[in-house]
């Protein structure tokens, strides 16, 4: 007999069995992170048709917003580019 013989029976579907056991306010809290990462990431790609002078108006860099999209993919982009706007010292030189 193998171990396959003795391993437990999945069945249904697999987004239940991903949330079995937890408890429904965690995995409606786990789906709205995901789904506001994924807005945020659709409004960050769309601000890459700006020109560059339409992003120095809002105090951001081009650079800004590709190291914003190179968080991963559950993370939420602009949280980035508020972080990034609120550095005062942000392009100056520091001794």
């Amino acid at each position: 007999m193998s171990t396959f013989d003795h391993a437990p029976e999945r069945t249904g579907n697999a987004f239940i069995l991903l949330f079995s056991g937890m408890h429904p306010g965690k995995v409606l809290r786990w789906i709205a992170k995901r789904y506001r990462a994924l807005v945020g990431r659709t409004l960050v790609m769309d601000m890459r048709d700006f020109d560059d002078a339409q992003l120095a108006d809002i105090g951001l860099v081009r650079s800004d917003l590709n190291h914003a999209l190179s968080a991963p993919l559950s993370a939420d982009p602009t949280l980035h580019l508020v972080r990034s706007r609120r550095d005062p010292l942000r392009g100056l030189k520091r001794l």
